[in-house]
């Protein structure tokens, strides 16, 4: 079945785990409700179903905002090329394959829970709680409604589907996802191949399966009849049924006068809007927050011309950093060149550049020349700014120079404006910075 490539929702149907029970139904309905406090793991029935997942047919529907865009049925494998393209996969357990408890939870942290949940349903499980998946809904009233089920088989799903390129895996009972239960009950009638399962929601949070034993399909509203009349209690129940099988159950009701049963036509938009609902999702068995796979498929191409302009800039950014760097050191060579030209009995170069300016400095100080750093001409120009910026020269404690630089020492509370010395200064290629020990301490010098 062709799916178009957009963002929707796959929702898969899985065929029960186990195989007809024997017995009457009566038997078994009666012990129906007990049979939802004893969970049996590990047992060959319950390994049963792990055989075929790529070639099982399933019923899926594939629906757009809570509205089923087409339904359908098709094996895992016919759908792995479909299973890439949905934002995300949801699969709805049978009914009997799901155990539905309520049980008294202390408030506990989500990762305290899980590690908890296992010791919480050890009394309703027959069996090693290892091998069950467990997961939690919401708290209500003091209590949480907690799922169970065969953890191998239902992890041998999610890695087909995780292997199929699945993005989000969500897992939910099909029993919760029939419709909320208000002046009836909500049942549904499910055919697995030759096999028959009711799915009955008790309530919010309630909900059981079973196997519908008949050995002719004409026995089948009568079966389920049975069942109803011994779960429900009297209570009016809404049945929905395969499309096939409408006509017979309406004969047979018809027949046979009950009340009791309202019979409708099943419809997926009501399965996909009750899960919407739906508290508790077995995934979180397996993991405690789901991770979406990354769709590399999709974003190959972006990536790949990210990497490719990411390596061209870094090559770029090479390139240009080796040129610079090779600029560099060919005029430091020329630097060093006209250095030792200008003064051949230098042997030791170390700083060509500040070396030269040290022997210019000295041959205009050898001449009579004032140097831009020298005493003379940074207190000539400190004391023509200190007048323009109407200073009191009585402000002044003392003055020092050392390595071209002119230090200034303040009086103790001299009312002195730095800031309109600044500019004045810096048009005389000169710089006023504080002390970043003592604020009464300036020094000049030259930029």
């Amino acid at each position: 079945m062709p799916i178009k490539k957009i963002n929707d929702t796959l929702y898969l149907r899985l065929p029960a785990r186990t195989g007809a029970t024997n017995g009457n139904n009566a038997a078994n309905a009666s012990d129906a409700i007990n049979a939802t406090n004893a969970i049996h793991v590990g047992d060959t029935t319950a390994k049963q179903g792990t055989s075929g997942i790529q070639t099982m047919p399933l019923a899926l529907a594939l629906a757009m905002r809570g509205r089923p865009l087409r339904t359908a049925t098709a094996s895992l494998s016919e759908l792995a090329p479909q299973v890439t393209q949905v934002s995300e996969v949801v699969l709805l357990l049978a009914a009997s394959d799901v155990t539905l408890l309520r049980v008294a939870v202390p408030p506990l942290s989500a990762t305290r829970l899980r590690a908890a949940l296992p010791s919480l349903i050890e009394e309703f499980v027959i069996g090693d709680t290892a091998e069950c998946a467990i997961a939690a809904g919401a708290e209500a009233d003091g209590q949480r409604l907690i799922a169970v089920c065969d953890r191998a088989w239902l992890k041998s799903w999610i890695d087909a589907l995780r292997n199929s390129g699945a993005r989000h895996v969500h897992v939910l009972p099909i029993s919760l996802c029939l419709p909320s239960p208000n002046a009836h009950l909500s049942a549904a009638l499910f055919q697995y191949g030759q096999r028959y399962e009711l799915a009955l929601r008790l309530s919010d949070h309630e909900g059981i399966g079973l196997a519908v034993e008949i050995d002719d399909e004409m026995q089948l509203p009568s079966a389920v009849a049975q069942l109803l009349a011994t779960l429900a209690a009297n209570r009016p129940v809404q049945l929905s049924v395969p499309a096939s099988q409408v006509s017979l159950f309406d004969k047979w009701i018809d027949t046979q006068q009950l009340s009791q049963i309202t019979l409708i036509e099943q419809q997926w938009s009501d399965w996909i809007a009750a899960s919407a609902r739906v508290s508790v999702d077995l995934i979180s068995a397996f993991e405690g927050k789901q991770r979406a796979a990354f769709p590399w498929r999709e974003w190959r191409w972006p990536l790949a011309l990210a990497a490719a302009v990411s390596l061209f800039n870094i090559a770029a950014l090479n390139t240009d950093w080796w040129r610079l760097r090779s600029e560099g050191l060919q005029l430091r060579d020329e630097i060093t060149e006209i250095y030792r030209r200008s003064f051949p009995n230098e042997t030791v170069v170390l700083d060509p550049l500040a070396q030269l300016k040290q022997k210019i400095a000295a041959s205009r100080q050898a001449s009579g020349q004032l140097n831009t750093s020298d005493f003379v001409v940074l207190a000539a120009a400190l004391g023509e700014v200190w007048r323009e910026a109407g200073n009191d020269l009585r402000a002044i404690d003392a003055l020092e120079y050392r390595d071209g630089t002119l230090t200034i020492k303040l009086k103790k509370a001299a009312q002195v404006s730095l800031a309109a010395m600044r500019s004045p200064l810096a048009a005389r290629e000169l710089q006023l910075t504080p002390s970043p020990t003592d604020p009464l301490l300036w020094q000049v010098k030259h930029l």
